[in-house]
């Protein structure tokens, strides 16, 4: 869907140690389609340097 990438590679390393994660790229597609799912609105933004997401109930 987009370029994947890691914003800071520590927290990444971090995160794949644990399991919390496996892949790049596959954590804002799976947010966007359970909101769905659950019939809740997911709004995803971009501002300055932070990404926002907004889940609303």
């Amino acid at each position: 869907m987009g370029v994947s990438f890691s914003r800071n590679p520590v927290i990444l390393k971090f995160m794949e140690n644990l399991r919390y994660i496996d892949k790049l790229g596959r954590g804002l597609p799976m947010v966007y389609r359970t909101a769905v799912q659950a019939n809740k609105r997911v709004e995803f933004a971009e501002v300055g340097e932070e990404f926002r997401v907004v889940l609303a109930l």
